[in-house]
């Protein structure tokens, strides 16, 4: 009887160990490709919009407007933004495949956002950037390159934490 329970313990504990390294393995993070002629429309005008990285450092922030964390995130960034538009480009990158067009236009006249909105109709940027979570901010440099990220919710001091490390480094 010891026996069969040990065994039973050793399958179970096997079973366990095996849904943890799935549950690992398929939620780490994707890789990142560097992003190179992104275009899209804005939220503002339709027009197709071409991210220049030469210019200033540039930041994206994937969002959706029914995104309770993003709603959360919204009022830093544009707050960070306010504070550092004269240093860093930020679009903000709605997830329009898996958003409404009216609830994003009410999304941005609800948090007064004044940096670009671009639309990710087809998902294709976020899978580019590894279908990650949002809120989601890619710190990108000059040559397109991603330096950093924050993918999830966080607090302001955090944000701007990493707005004045990748402003410093870009310099």
């Amino acid at each position: 009887m010891k026996k069969i329970s040990i065994i039973v313990s050793t399958f179970i504990f096997l079973i366990a160990l095996s849904s943890i390294i799935f549950v690992v393995v398929n939620n780490s993070a994707k890789p990142i490709k560097s992003p190179e002629n992104i275009e899209l429309k804005e939220l503002a005008n339709g027009n197709k919009l071409l991210v220049d990285f030469s210019k200033k450092p540039t930041v994206f922030v994937f969002f959706t407007s029914w995104c309770p964390y993003c709603n959360d995130d919204a009022p830093k960034i544009v707050s960070l933004y306010e504070k550092y538009k004269n240093r860093v480009n930020i679009y903000g990158i709605n997830l329009l495949y898996q958003d409404d067009l009216s609830d994003v236009k009410q999304y941005v006249a609800n948090y007064n956002i004044k940096y670009p909105v671009l639309l990710d109709e087809t998902g294709d940027l976020h899978k580019q950037f590894g279908e990650q979570a949002f809120p989601a901010l890619f710190f990108i440099n000059s040559d397109g390159k991603v330096m950093d990220q924050i993918i999830g919710s966080t607090d302001f001091d955090a944000i701007e934490s990493s707005f004045k490390i990748f402003i410093k480094n870009y310099d």
